[in-house]
């Protein structure tokens, strides 16, 4: 990962790993597709109530680093939103991580968005080992207007923590919440072990 110098506007093309084999191999490119990605612009970041002005709601934005296109990315997130829904911000109800669950624990994540958008949201669980929602076990991705989850069994010393990512289906607002669950002294299996983890390395 590199950045690029944001002193002037800047578009970063670059083909995938396939692109250039065959490139290097003297075929010709028929492109048909490309995507393009804001991923690391934090659009909450606009801020209406700064004491400069319109001016310099978005000196934030316009500020940050931007990222180096990389050829091997399989997929692509845009957190753009509606401009009718700039200054918006997504809440969760609760503090930025829940800690010290035990196994069946059921913690309740219900999102709001201010400013009264009525959405629903998709909740994203990044490791199922740890915890999984209630209702759909298994499921790494549910669109719903809150998610129960509940504390998975492992017996990882220390416990382990997952995250689970909210994003409002209209505002495209994001927010995550770290989860930590205890150690269940009566399992017999890791996280690791479990065959329902989603992204353990």
């Amino acid at each position: 990962m590199g950045f690029l110098d944001n002193s002037t506007v800047t578009v970063d093309a670059i083909l995938t790993k396939r692109g250039r084999e065959l490139l290097s191999k003297g075929r010709d490119l028929n492109i048909t597709k490309f995507a393009l990605s804001d991923e690391e612009i934090d659009y909450t970041l606009y801020d209406v109530t700064h004491p400069n002005g319109s001016d310099s709601y978005g000196a934030v934005i316009e500020n940050m680093s931007i990222l180096e296109a990389a050829p091997n990315r399989t997929d692509f997130n845009s957190f753009l939103i509606d401009t009718s829904l700039q200054g918006r911000k997504l809440t969760l109800g609760q503090a930025s991580s829940v800690t010290g669950l035990v196994v069946g624990d059921k913690p309740t994540i219900t999102p709001n968005t201010d400013g009264g958008t009525d959405e629903t949201y998709t909740f994203f669980i990044a490791n199922r080992g740890v915890i999984q929602f209630q209702d759909e076990k298994g499921a790494t991705l549910r669109d719903a207007k809150q998610a129960i989850l509940v504390a998975q069994s492992f017996s990882d010393e220390g416990g382990a923590s997952t995250t689970v990512t909210v994003r409002g289906n209209k505002s495209m607002l994001v927010k995550t919440l770290v989860v930590t669950v205890k150690k269940d002294p009566a399992a017999t299996t890791t996280v690791r072990q479990n065959k329902t983890v989603a992204d353990v390395s």
